[in-house]
């Protein structure tokens, strides 16, 4: 299982820990069942696994843990078909196979000495997460950090309290915006993509990390250029349906592209030659 040899056959992992996000959203804390494997298992944030829950079917979820953890492996699930909603009834101690990890992800190692901007919209954060605890826990090497995330309504919120926490410490500056507002929201309402133009952020050595709904990724893109950064200075993880990993079903193909094999992390000059409405 390491980063160069994801497999095509699905490993035991059990499940050691469930955590309710919010109503529709868990993370499920895994550990493979073959010790070894757990200690060889190494990606990079963005990049995502296949998860089997049998007697249903397989799914790509993005790794949400930090790439520097080797207990355990966390996955964010968002209950929206048959077979994340049939994980959403598994318990600790539960069997899912794991495949992977595959795809490419942000690597931040080419951002040293760089602001980091990370942008996310709905379950993206989980995706962002990763790559945010690998920032963190290796802060020196960057500049100024900022987060930046939008959801439906604080109900719906991902890992609130953890983004408080980071923002008491000192660790970054987070704008959290809600479409709805519900009463006692004291944050941001709107989308977060209007949140671009109204905070003031460094362009010059700065890079932008994102993870959203496509809409949301293809109006940030643009609102982000119109603030004078380039293509090369953004990189987004697309989201599409896969189903293989390994770019043969054909399922997640953006023109030419294979989500699941050149991204799910694209840089802006890549994106701006693909057309996002297909797929």
């Amino acid at each position: 299982m390491h980063e160069y040899e994801a497999p095509l056959k699905p490993e035991l992992a059990e499940i050691i820990k469930v955590k309710s996000e919010t109503p529709s959203i868990k993370t499920f804390d895994v550990r493979f069942v073959d010790k070894k494997l757990q200690k060889q298992f190494a990606f990079l944030p963005g990049k995502f696994v296949m998860v089997s829950v049998f007697g249903y079917g397989e799914m790509p979820i993005s790794i949400s843990s930090s790439p520097f953890e080797k207990e355990f492996i966390q996955l964010t699930v968002n209950a929206v078909g048959n077979i994340s909603n049939a994980m959403h009834r598994l318990k600790k101690g539960d069997l899912i196979g794991l495949r992977g990890p595959f795809g490419r992800g942000y690597l931040l190692q080419r951002f040293r000495r760089k602001n980091i901007v990370f942008f996310s919209g709905g379950c993206g954060l989980a995706s962002i997460r990763s790559a945010v605890l690998a920032a963190l826990a290796k802060k020196d090497m960057f500049g100024d950090i900022f987060l930046f995330h939008g959801c439906k309504s604080s109900k719906e919120l991902l890992f609130g309290k953890e983004i408080a926490n980071w923002e008491r410490r000192n660790s970054l500056n987070a704008c959290v915006s809600v479409d709805i507002p519900e009463k006692g929201w004291k944050g941001h309402t709107g989308f977060v993509t209007d949140l671009i133009e109204k905070k003031p952020l460094p362009v010059e050595n700065t890079v932008v990390l994102m993870c959203g709904p496509p809409v949301m990724v293809k109006i940030a893109i643009q609102k982000f250029k119109d603030l004078g950064f380039k293509p090369e200075q953004i990189y987004a993880s697309l989201e599409r349906l896969m189903h293989c990993g390994v770019g043969k079903c054909g399922h997640c193909n953006i023109g030419r592209e294979y989500v699941c094999v050149h991204g799910p992390v694209f840089s802006g000059s890549q994106i701006e030659k693909m057309h996002l409405e297909e797929g």
